[in-house]
């Protein structure tokens, strides 16, 4: 998978912050307020991406609300790209095939809408704290963390605007505490976008990402019978669905999402290829890594926002057994 390159050059997370300071209730309900902000609140600007030494930069537009809203976020710099989001459908656009791959890509990670599925569940992996206040996008903003109980999963933290609850930087921290991806406005107007120009696709060729209306749950008749094991604490199933997977002999498979509340893991069951794939992992994009397994007679993918190190383990542990 080619990454889009770009020329800029742009500084990290400033260590430089305050001692931490242990969240309370009413900090649990301001992380609500974020999550509503970064996916609802009307908006204009630009921000930076920056992920193994590459920065993007992306001009975004949202106005509406609801099964009304409009998103659009495009690419300036690298391979000419569009996300577009109306309301839970989501869209790439792209002049070429190319570029529509870069703009799936893209699509993995749209900052500043946040991953976090239910606050209530974010206790049980995460602590919650402050880390002091900063300056984003000429806009004054309070740092807080969401730090996992274990190390098998990434840190996040985010800069809030304390007027509008709107993440204005978000940084994903590794284990180690490296910076593995950023995102952080350049230049933001929290109204809607005066020029609707900005939130039409201008390019043509297109591929569904995500279609509107409610996703297959867990009791669906669409669930396969199976029982998965293994997963770190706090991760319960939201959803199930059937995909059709390269080099899975065309046939769809099934594709069960789980969560902690805040990190999304997606696990996929195929049986084993006969040119006898086997185990391997890696850096999809940013914070999305890969790893891939066999148990018996079954090869499982899996793909989330966790450490690789995290994933190469848990498809070796991992359990998946069949009911009848």
């Amino acid at each position: 998978m080619q990454r889009v390159l770009s020329v800029l050059v742009w500084a990290g997370l400033p260590l430089t912050v305050l001692a931490a300071t242990p969240a309370n209730g009413d900090d649990w309900a301001l992380l609500r307020r974020v999550k509503l902000a970064g996916q609802q609140q009307a908006l204009s600007g630009t921000y930076l991406h920056q992920m193994s030494g590459v920065v993007e930069s992306f001009r975004i537009a949202r106005a509406g609300s609801g099964d009304n809203l409009v998103e659009r976020r495009e690419s300036l710099d690298g391979l000419p790209r569009e996300v577009v989001r109306n309301g839970d459908a989501l869209t790439s656009y792209a002049p070429d095939k190319h570029a529509l791959m870069a703009a799936k890509v893209s699509a993995m990670r749209l900052f500043p809408a946040l991953s976090i599925e239910d606050v209530a569940d974010l206790a049980q992996s995460y602590t919650l704290r402050h880390l002091g206040n900063d300056r984003v996008a000429q806009r004054d903003c309070n740092w807080l963390e969401l730090h996992p109980r274990d190390k098998l999963r990434y840190s996040v933290r985010l800069c809030v605007d304390p007027m509008t609850a709107m993440p204005l930087k978000m940084v994903t921290l590794g284990p180690r505490n490296d910076v593995v991806e950023q995102f952080s406005f350049a230049e933001l107007d929290l109204a809607a976008p005066r020029d609707k120009n900005l939130l039409r696709p201008h390019y043509k060729m297109s591929v569904q990402l995500r279609g509107p209306g409610p996703v297959a749950s867990p009791k669906t008749p669409l669930a396969p019978h199976v029982e998965v094991t293994g997963l770190p604490a706090g991760f319960h199933m939201i959803r199930i669905a059937w995909r059709g997977l390269a080099g899975a002999n065309e046939q769809p498979v099934p594709q069960m999402v789980f969560t902690d509340g805040l990190a999304m893991l997606s696990l996929f069951v195929e049986p084993v290829p006969e040119e006898g794939r086997g185990e391997r992992s890696l850096n999809l994009h940013g914070a999305i890594n890969l790893a891939t397994g066999i148990q018996g007679n079954q090869l499982l993918t899996l793909v989330g926002d966790m450490p690789e190190q995290t994933l190469s383990g848990l498809v070796k542990t991992l359990r998946v057994v069949r009911r009848p």
